[in-house]
C-alpha cells in the first residue's frame, strides 16, 4: 500500500472519528495536565518488558500527536504533526501494528523520525479505544533504533499493557459521570413568594460525604444538611444511604424522620466506623417557623434582619453515636422578615481559620453580597484560594424583608 493511499484512506475516515476523538480528548482532560505516574508506570514497564530505546503512550488531535507518556533517551517534544508519526499513519487500523524493519517499508520510509534522529527502525503500536463506540483516542507504541521482530506472546504482552492505558483513560470518563450523577442530584434554587433557597457543595474529591436537600410540599419546606465523617468514596456511601433513606421519610415530622433514619443507617455507620451530623427541619413559609433536631451539627448562623446573629449550637450526639432509645432535642426559630439562615458542613470553618468564627466571616460575606448567586460564586471563590480540604456545603434560607 503506498503512503498516498494510506493517507488518503485516514483522511477518508477520520472526518466523523476525530470529531468524537477531539470531544472524547476534551472529557478526559488529559492532554494538558502534564506526566501522571499512573501513565508513566505503563510505558516504564513496556520498555523494561521489551528493551527498546522507547515507549510512548500518545494521543491524537485533529492534526498532532500528543506525547501524554514517554520513556526514551531521545526526549520528543509534547506533540508532533500526526501525519509524520507511525501512530499517526496506522491510528485508522484495528489491530497491532508490527513494522520490524521502517526503511523497508514504504508506508513509512519517507516519515522524519526514520531518516533522521533518532533513526527509528522498529516500531509497534496498539490503539487505545475510549468510551461506549470504542473511539480510537491514540496508541501505545515501542520503537527501537534496530530492527526486530515481536512473536505472538509479545504481540499479546502489549495488547494487555494497552488495555491497562484504556482502563486508566477510561477513568476520566468515569469520574465525569459521577459529577454529572452528583450534579444532578443537588437540589435547585428555590424561589417561593417571600423566601429564597439555595445552596452550594464542593466535594474534596469526586464524591463528597456531604449532601442537602430540600423539598416543597405546599406551605412547608424540609431542610437536611449533613455530613458523614471522612471524604471520598466510603463517606460518598454512607451519605448517598442516608439522603435515600431521609427521603423516603419526608412526609413525617423532623422527630419522627431523623428516628427512623437512625434506626436504618447506624449500623451500617457503626460497621464502617463513622458517625454523621445532620441538621434536619421543617419550615412553615406562611409564619416563619422552623421546627428542626440538630444530631451534633452546630453549624448554623441566623442572621436577623437588625444585624445581629445567633449560633445555634447542638445538644445532641451524632448519627450513630446517639444512645438507642434516648429521644433527640426538637428545636424551633422563627425567621423573621429580613431574616436568613446560614447552615455549613465543617469545611466551611477551613475558609477561614477552622473555628466557628469563620460562620462569621461566612455571615458577613453573605451580608455584603448582592444576592444569593453573588454570595455562592464568592463562597466558591474563597475555596479556589483558601482550598478548605474537606468536603464543603453552604445552604442559604432567606426570608425577604
Amino acid at each position: 500500500m503506498s503512503i498516498e493511499h494510506v493517507e488518503q484512506h485516514a483522511d477518508q475516515a477520520s472526518a466523523p472519528e476525530t470529531a468524537r476523538r477531539a470531544a472524547l480528548l476534551a472529557a478526559l482532560d488529559v492532554v494538558q495536565s502534564g506526566p501522571e505516574e499512573r501513565f508513566e508506570r505503563i510505558t516504564r514497564i513496556a520498555r523494561e518488558a521489551f528493551g527498546v530505546a522507547g515507549s510512548f503512550l500518545n494521543l491524537a488531535g485533529d492534526d498532532l500527536l500528543f506525547h501524554k507518556s514517554q520513556q526514551s533517551d531521545a526526549v520528543f517534544p509534547g506533540s508532533t504533526p500526526l501525519r509524520d508519526t507511525f501512530c499517526g499513519r496506522t491510528l485508522h487500523q484495528d489491530g497491532p501494528v508490527v513494522v520490524a524493519d521502517a526503511r523497508d517499508d514504504q508506508r513509512f520510509s519517507d516519515l522524519p523520525m526514520v531518516n533522521d534522529d533518532p533513526n527509528v527502525r522498529f516500531y509497534a503500536g496498539v490503539p487505545l479505544h475510549v468510551g461506549a463506540d470504542a473511539t480510537k483516542v491514540g496508541t501505545l507504541c515501542l520503537i527501537d533504533p534496530e530492527p526486530r521482530t515481536l512473536t505472538a506472546d509479545d504481540v499479546v504482552l502489549l495488547q494487555e499493557l494497552a488495555v491497562w492505558a484504556e482502563r486508566e483513560l477510561a477513568t476520566g470518563l468515569d469520574d465525569d459521570r459521577i459529577r454529572a450523577v452528583l450534579t444532578g442530584l443537588q437540589p435547585r434554587t428555590v424561589d417561593l413568594p417571600g423566601w429564597t433557597i439555595g445552596g452550594t457543595s464542593i466535594p474534596y474529591g469526586i464524591v463528597s460525604g456531604d449532601f442537602h436537600e430540600w423539598r416543597v410540599a405546599g406551605d412547608t419546606v424540609d431542610l437536611t444538611v449533613a455530613d458523614v465523617m471522612g471524604k471520598g468514596m466510603a463517606a460518598g456511601l454512607l451519605a448517598a444511604g442516608m439522603r435515600g433513606a431521609l427521603l423516603a421519610r419526608c412526609n413525617e415530622v423532623p422527630p419522627t424522620a431523623v428516628a427512623a433514619l437512625e434506626e436504618q443507617v447506624a449500623p451500617d455507620l457503626s460497621a464502617a466506623e463513622a458517625f454523621a451530623t445532620l441538621f434536619h427541619g421543617r419550615l412553615d413559609t406562611t409564619t416563619g417557623r422552623l421546627d428542626f433536631v440538630d444530631a451534633g451539627h452546630g453549624l448554623v448562623l441566623h442572621l436577623h434582619a437588625d444585624g445581629t446573629e445567633t449560633v445555634l449550637r447542638s445538644v445532641d450526639l451524632p448519627i450513630g453515636l446517639h444512645p438507642v432509645g434516648i429521644d433527640r432535642a426538637v428545636g424551633q426559630l422563627v425567621l423573621e422578615p429580613g431574616d436568613s439562615l446560614v447552615l455549613v458542613s465543617d469545611g466551611a470553618l477551613e475558609l477561614w481559620d477552622s473555628t466557628l468564627a469563620s460562620l462569621s466571616r461566612l455571615g458577613a460575606l453573605y451580608r455584603k453580597s448582592s444576592d444569593l448567586g453573588a454570595f455562592l460564586a464568592g463562597v466558591r471563590g474563597r475555596a479556589i484560594e483558601h482550598d478548605p480540604g474537606d468536603d464543603l456545603t453552604v445552604v442559604v434560607v432567606s426570608r425577604d424583608a
